[in-house]
């Protein structure tokens, strides 16, 4: 009767864990038409822990969050002008959402439009494709982190450098 309980239990755990992973399962679409310029690393080789995505047009409209799910998404502008190769460190143009589990998704460098404001959204248009704060050229960089380190297994398997996307490509999956 013990070991029957037991294996009742171990079943019903095992339908509870795939509903509490589900909850923090939201897909990432690339911001724009464009092409994968970075992920883990840089072409030097240096760390990046990120995807950077670029049209190669500065100001290119329509910078959309990408993620596919009504968030509250706090916008932080630094900077109004239309900046395409760096503006300094520290004066790139943000959108974040915070998660309930520690972890944050970013998005930088876009330019402020009538766009850029707070608000909740699924995948909201933040500003144009630019190249604010420590930027060499215009591009989205999407970050997904936890307490200062960038996690990279959310885009792991599913794009890699040089890849042409568009607006319907799955850049990666956040848990």
């Amino acid at each position: 009767m013990r070991h029957m309980k037991k294996k009742a239990f171990a079943a019903i755990l095992a339908l509870a864990v795939p509903s509490v992973a589900a909850a923090y399962s939201y897909t990432v679409k690339s911001p724009f038409p464009g092409t994968v310029t970075a992920t883990t690393n840089y072409s030097s080789g240096t760390f990046h822990g990120a995807v950077d995505i670029s049209s190669g047009r500065c100001n290119y409209w329509g910078v959309e969050t990408g993620v596919m799910a009504s968030l509250s998404w706090n916008v932080t502008v630094r900077t109004s002008g239309v900046y395409c190769n760096g503006t300094g460190s520290g004066t790139q143009n943000e959108a974040k959402h915070a998660f309930s589990n520690g972890k944050t998704f970013r998005l930088w460098h876009f330019i402020k439009t009538s766009d850029s404001y707070d608000r909740t959204c699924n995948r909201c248009q933040v500003g144009n494709e630019g190249g604010t704060g420590n930027a060499t050229g215009p591009h989205v960089h999407m970050q997904y982190d936890q307490s200062g380190s960038n996690l990279t297994g959310w885009y792991s398997g599913y794009t890699t450098k040089g890849e042409a996307v568009d607006r319907s490509e799955t850049i990666g999956v956040l848990q």
